[in-house]
């Protein structure tokens, strides 16, 4: 009875022993299965991505704002040294053209000048010819005049028929006409004088019109004409340095413009950036090696299983991929991948949790 009972239990224990010997040995089996086809999906497969959530905090978002911030305020340097140089370049215009407008009323004054000049000196010539003829006829009556009152007073004077009172009173007047005879010499000269002195100005301001050389002084050029070709020289140097200052500066402008064209470009390619969005809010992305990448393009749809392989469902698409390259660790081995960020549109918001998501369509079909 007792080697029948001990008999019974030995073969319980034996059926329970190869039971569970088989039920180890199918656990290992289906681990090692598992474990192959996980291995074998990730050597074959092209279509899985790693998701992520980027925050405001991440260094990549806070490296892109710095970059934003440091080429804006580049930008905006620029922008304040180009409005310097405009109102330069204004204030250049401004001189050359007031230069320009003085050299031209300068030129017009100086020949109505001239010609006023040359009308007076007419003028003048034909005064002084009228004067030389009433000159010489007075000359000479004076001169007719006082011989014979001199004679005739010396032979009144000498008869007694004149006294010594009238005497003086007639020397008196012939000093008179001797005096009068001095003015119209003195006039003489003063009216000589004043025509070579306008002859003088008449061809010192031709010159200046005519723009004589700066290495030959014209004969007969006074200090006042020299004085006004000086302003005249004056207003062109200060001209030409208006002109090359308006040309040193239209470059230097065009530059400028340039390189705040290419901080535009750059700024603008900065804030295109999806990163940015990271900023107001988390911003959903995942990894994609590059020999993953020709499936990931922007409306592929989005797959998150359970165990990584099954029971797969939809939870979303792809958007564009973000610029820059990104390497991370593989999955389930040890070495590092490159690849890019891709930005997801997700419908179902705990699908970015998982540590897969595939591209395209469901692994195996599941």
């Amino acid at each position: 009875m007792n080697q029948r009972v001990a008999n019974r239990i030995n073969s319980a224990a034996v059926s329970v022993y190869k039971l569970m010997g088989s039920v180890l040995l199918g656990l290992i089996l289906l681990a090692l299965v598992s474990f192959l086809s996980v291995q074998g999906f990730f050597l074959l497969s092209r279509s899985w991505a790693t998701p992520a959530v980027i925050s405001p905090t991440d260094p990549h978002i806070l490296t892109l704002n710095t970059q934003v911030a440091a080429q804006t305020s580049s930008r905006d340097h620029v922008l304040a040294e180009r409005r310097a140089l405009e109102n330069q370049l204004l204030d250049a215009e401004r001189t050359a053209a007031a230069e320009r407008a003085f050299q031209q009323r300068f030129l017009a004054a100086l020949s109505d000048e001239r010609d006023s000049k040359s009308r007076t000196a007419k003028r003048l010539a034909s005064l002084r010819l009228e004067y030389n003829r009433a000159r010489d006829e007075i000359l000479k009556s004076n001169r007719a005049y006082a011989g014979l009152s001199r004679a005739r007073t010396d032979a009144m004077y000498g008869a007694k028929l004149l006294q010594q009172e009238d005497k003086l009173t007639l020397n008196h007047h012939l000093a008179q006409l001797a005096q009068s005879n001095l003015s119209l010499a003195q006039t003489t000269v003063d009216l000589e004088t004043r025509t070579e002195n306008l002859h003088r100005e008449i061809a010192g301001l031709t010159a200046v019109r005519d723009r004589v050389s700066n290495d030959a002084t014209p004969e007969g050029i006074t200090s006042d004409v020299l004085l006004l070709e000086r302003e005249y020289t004056h207003s062109v140097l200060e001209q030409a340095r208006a002109e090359a200052t308006l040309r040193s500066l239209q470059q230097d402008l065009k530059a400028l413009e340039d390189v705040a064209q290419r901080y535009e470009t750059l700024i603008a390619s900065l804030r295109a950036s999806p990163y940015l969005r990271a900023i107001e809010k988390d911003l959903t992305v995942a990894f994609v090696p590059y020999e993953n990448l020709n499936n990931a393009g922007a409306g592929t749809p989005l797959f998150a299983c359970a165990a990584k392989v099954v029971w797969c469902r939809e939870v979303g698409v792809v958007g564009q991929v973000l610029e820059g390259e990104v390497s991370i660790k593989h999955p389930i081995r040890q070495h590092m991948l490159r690849g890019v960020m891709v930005e997801l549109k997700l419908t179902d918001s705990t699908s970015a949790r998982e540590d897969l998501l595939h591209l395209g369509r469901a692994p195996l079909f599941l």
